[in-house]
């Protein structure tokens, strides 16, 4: 069995604040600064609702009986199109799984949505819902607003959490075109989604503690050659 665990990272659609709501002409930073305030007097939250999203990143884990790899796509090096239209090419065959934080309500329609404005084909692994565990759905019963957030929980089971308290930080970080963070930020929540999966496995008995023991193992043998810095995730507090 194959699965996927995905993250993604975003910030909100300049292009459509520029074109539609009357900002052309200003700087970035001065673009999310109204948009997000627009959000704030409609919604009573600064955050976009999904349609507003752009991706700038996008990184997932695959792990299999035979190998574990991660591929990371960034704005650095790639178009939002570009990077949507690798991700569903990779993942449209042999797969059983995706795993998700908070999939069900952001990453996935994010993704689709993006991909419709862009005309693309969807893997089938986005639009078939038997093939998704959204992890902060499924641990929840659906209570979504009940539980916190992925780097609270992390902490909860052992890890040391999320290298950066807010994902509107990903917004500052995009600004200073600092990429490599926003990537190594995208890919640390991928590992803590997957070690939040291991442990809902044990809990739901698919693998027991010496399973569980050796794909974290194999996990800590990837992270140790694809990128060091990752290795403080996997270092209990």
């Amino acid at each position: 069995m194959t699965e996927i665990i995905i993250d993604i990272e975003t910030i909100p659609d300049l292009e459509y604040g520029k074109e539609h709501m009357n900002l052309n002409g200003l700087a970035d930073e001065d673009i999310i600064r109204a948009m997000t305030f627009r959000f704030l007097q409609q919604s009573g939250s600064e955050f976009p609702p999904l349609n507003m999203h752009k991706i700038i990143a996008i990184s997932f884990l695959k792990v299999s009986s035979e190998e574990t790899t991660m591929t990371s796509l960034s704005m650095n090096d790639h178009s939002e199109e570009d990077m949507l239209r690798t991700l569903h090419e990779a993942l449209q065959n042999d797969i059983s799984k995706l795993i998700s934080w908070n999939g069900l309500t952001f990453d996935i329609p994010v993704i689709l949505i993006r991909s419709m404005i862009h005309e693309l084909i969807s893997s089938e692994l986005f639009i078939s819902s038997s093939k998704h565990l959204d992890l902060k759905h499924e641990i929840s019963f659906a209570q979504t607003d009940k539980i916190q957030g992925l780097g609270t929980l992390s902490k909860q089971i052992g890890s040391p959490g999320k290298p950066l308290d807010s994902g509107k930080i990903v917004w500052d970080l995009y600004l200073e075109n600092a990429f490599s963070e926003i990537t190594e930020y995208c890919e640390s929540d991928v590992i803590n989604t997957y070690l939040i999966y291991l442990s809902y496995q044990l809990l739901t008995q698919i693998i027991d503690n010496n399973q569980k023991q050796l794909k974290l193992n194999e996990l800590i043998e990837f992270i140790q050659h694809y990128n060091p810095i990752h290795m403080k995730l996997l270092t209990k507090s």
